[in-house]
């Protein structure tokens, strides 16, 4: 499903544990990985590196290991708790590990994550996780920030 721009910062805020995941894309790398340390540290709390809740991926690995994101989203933690698959810089080179891992995902199952750059209306993973009905797609565009965003940025520094 595609999440609105209007809706991004709620969600990024206060994420849904029972999702099967969000593809954060856009152009300006800096507001994808903004708006990717906003929600995994709103999903996961702290500590989530040192309780191994959070695998972390490079796009680029999944074309030569595809199974990679399916044995982390799979992967079952000492430590109770939601637990992240986070692909970064992903591509449609990785299109086919991600869509696999959105396939097999069942709840209790580790949340799928992806950033990239900018992906046209016709890219596969973009169009994967749009028609999914348990996940979320949204596209970080240059516009100024938002009054919420604003707001947020001064309450946070």
């Amino acid at each position: 499903m595609k999440l609105s721009p209007r809706d991004t910062d709620a969600y990024c805020q206060r994420p849904d544990p029972s999702k099967t995941g969000l593809l954060i894309y856009g152009a300006d790398a800096m507001r994808v990985a903004l708006k990717r340390q906003q929600m995994l540290a709103a999903l996961l709390g702290p500590g989530a590196d040192e309780e191994m809740r959070l695998a972390r991926m490079p796009g680029s690995e999944l074309r030569k290991d595809p199974a990679k994101l399916l044995d982390a989203v799979k992967a079952v933690s000492f430590f109770p708790g939601p637990r992240v698959a986070f692909v970064e810089d992903a591509n449609d080179t990785a299109a086919p590990a991600i869509l696999a891992a959105l396939e097999d995902w069942a709840e209790g199952d580790a949340q799928i994550i992806v950033t990239a750059g900018q992906l046209k209306a016709t890219s596969k993973i973009r169009k994967a996780f749009e028609g999914h009905r348990n996940a979320y797609a949204v596209g970080i565009y240059d516009d100024p920030p938002s009054r919420d965003e604003i707001e947020g940025m001064l309450r946070e520094g």
